[in-house]
């Protein structure tokens, strides 16, 4: 089923990777460029893009969409429906989907962590894997090794988490979904899977 109609989710879609075209020939995709770019588009310096700095911007990089168009491709970046793009909203509006190879670590790396084949991962899967002894929290004395443990799980959890002590397999691949624009070699990802899981 189309988010916004089949015609316009075609057009929100070339729009987004001509946008991404141009910004890869201006200097790159990975996450320091594109905290450069995103600092140069946030005209008044609120750490923010309205509709206005974010059309702008598209037009800096040739992107030129119709009122309506805008309207949506920002709706389409804007995921905690503030009216804004935040930083993390723009990295996510541009970020692909995992390769094939890519999505396969992942999932391997899920199922390891899954202990009990639930389909979530909770503390009862990762307490004997995770080594609290290094948060400095825990060293201070100031987190139990539970907290440390339900801080870690809700790391996963992303632009709109919940923080509810656990990662679900969405959360999961949407967080190695996003780790992954900044790696761009397939050989350093499998490296960086293999060593973290």
């Amino acid at each position: 089923m189309a988010f916004f109609g089949v015609g316009l989710d075609t057009k929100i879609n070339e729009l987004n990777l001509t946008f991404k075209t141009h910004l890869k020939q201006k200097g790159g995709i990975g996450i320091r460029s594109l905290g450069k770019i995103f600092n140069r588009m946030d005209f008044n310096g609120n750490k923010k893009l309205d509709i206005v700095e974010f059309g702008e911007a598209l037009a800096v990089y040739g992107v030129f969409p119709t009122k309506v168009e805008l309207q949506v491709l920002m709706k389409y970046y804007d995921a905690d429906g503030d009216g804004n793009i935040g930083y993390e909203e723009f990295l996510r509006g541009l970020r692909e989907d995992l390769t094939e190879g890519r999505k396969e670590l992942v999932e391997k790396a899920f199922s390891i962590m899954d202990k009990d084949g639930s389909g979530i991962i909770q503390i009862n899967d990762i307490k004997d894997i995770y080594d609290v002894s290094f948060n400095k929290d825990f060293q201070e004395g100031t987190k139990t090794k539970e907290e440390v443990l339900e801080e870690f799980l809700d790391s996963f959890d992303g632009l709109k988490g919940n923080d509810d002590g656990q990662i679900s397999h969405h959360e999961w691949m949407d967080y190695y979904t996003d780790l992954s624009m900044s790696i761009p070699s397939e050989e350093y990802f499998e490296l960086m899977m293999k060593q973290v899981w």
